[in-house]
């Protein structure tokens, strides 16, 4: 056989055992018989049923609680786990604060709400994805304060955007939600300041518990005329490219609840840290605020009504820079 073909034909043989590696990764296996007597259709009741089954099973420490199928994945801040690791070791209470946001055509439910880890608040996102019944995917963000990083927890409220079930006539279609949760991140991407992105003018962006648009309180020791970018709306801050620095918003997925007008996005932003200033769109001059290269993981929760973005709520941890997502 010619060296070439072989070295092509093994080339094609890796590729598809990658391929096919990848595709058992992210896909579960019900191993049940059929019953016919059985309803396997999960709605939007059934699919928060399983949020607040699989919250009292973790801060029960027992996952054993949950129906799961034969291969089910486990992810916490995109690493891959054993189930039973992680928050699931030190989970002792929940908040208050929930959001739940269903999604019964992809089989998806969403949660984003407050859980106390040794009597300490952190916010929790959290994603399932639901087969016949059994939890086929478990996806959890967990944001912790650290030494010199506060995230403010118990200062997150419920608010009426995340609870509203919209009329039908109100609802939009699922790609034209995404579309415009996605032009948010593009916005940012490019921050040239050119692209426009469909916001509320009453919209307020929430960042690990802090208030991050139309908060002047946010940094209030800002000289007078020096640039306060929390004080800015939605709109003002992506007007004035503020931050060129975000060099590139990947691996974007979304979950959409159509019902309630909510978009999740899980994503990743990457900072490489080469521009080291750059003039804004009002002529002043911005520096970038790190010498080295680091990376965002988030996760956040948009609620869009008349298809304008009115909130934005959001995870937001620090991750080795160029970190690549577990799904």
């Amino acid at each position: 056989m010619h060296k070439g073909f072989l070295f092509v034909a093994m080339g094609i043989l890796v590729a598809v055992a990658a391929s096919a590696s990848s595709m058992r990764a992210q896909t579960a296996t019900v191993n049940e018989p059929y019953d016919p007597n059985v309803s396997y259709d999960c709605d939007r009741a059934c699919l928060t049923g399983f949020i607040d089954q699989y919250l009292a099973a973790l801060v029960a420490h027992d996952p054993s609680r949950l129906p799961l199928a034969r291969d089910v994945k486990f992810t916490e801040n995109d690493q891959v786990m054993k189930l039973g690791d992680g928050l699931w070791g030190t989970a002792n209470g929940l908040g208050s604060y929930k959001i739940y946001a269903a999604d019964p055509e992809t089989g998806e439910v969403m949660f984003m709400g407050v859980v106390k880890e040794n009597g300490a608040s952190v916010i929790l996102g959290l994603r399932l994805r639901i087969q016949t019944k059994k939890i086929m995917e478990i996806e959890q963000m967990v944001d912790r304060s650290t030494p010199g990083r506060v995230v403010h927890a118990d200062a997150l409220a419920d608010n009426p955007d995340f609870n509203e079930t919209l009329p039908p006539p109100d609802r939009r279609s699922r790609q034209n939600m995404i579309a415009i949760a996605n032009v948010y991140y593009s916005a940012i991407e490019k921050n040239d300041g050119t692209m426009a992105v469909p916001f509320d003018k009453s919209c307020i962006r929430i960042e690990n518990g802090n208030q991050t648009t139309s908060n002047p309180n946010l940094r209030p020791n800002a000289a007078p005329g020096a640039l306060n970018v929390p004080a800015m709306s939605c709109e003002e801050q992506i007007k004035l490219g503020a931050w060129k620095e975000d060099t590139w918003l990947r691996d974007r997925r979304f979950v959409v609840d159509q019902d309630k007008g909510l978009v999740f996005v899980f994503s990743f932003w990457d900072h490489n840290a080469i521009l080291r200033s750059w003039q804004l769109t009002d002529g002043r001059t911005r520096n970038a605020s790190r010498p080295g290269p680091w990376t965002w993981e988030s996760l956040a929760l948009f609620s869009i009504k008349d298809g304008l973005i009115r909130r934005v709520e959001a995870i937001v941890n620090e991750v080795p820079y160029g970190m690549k997502p577990g799904w």
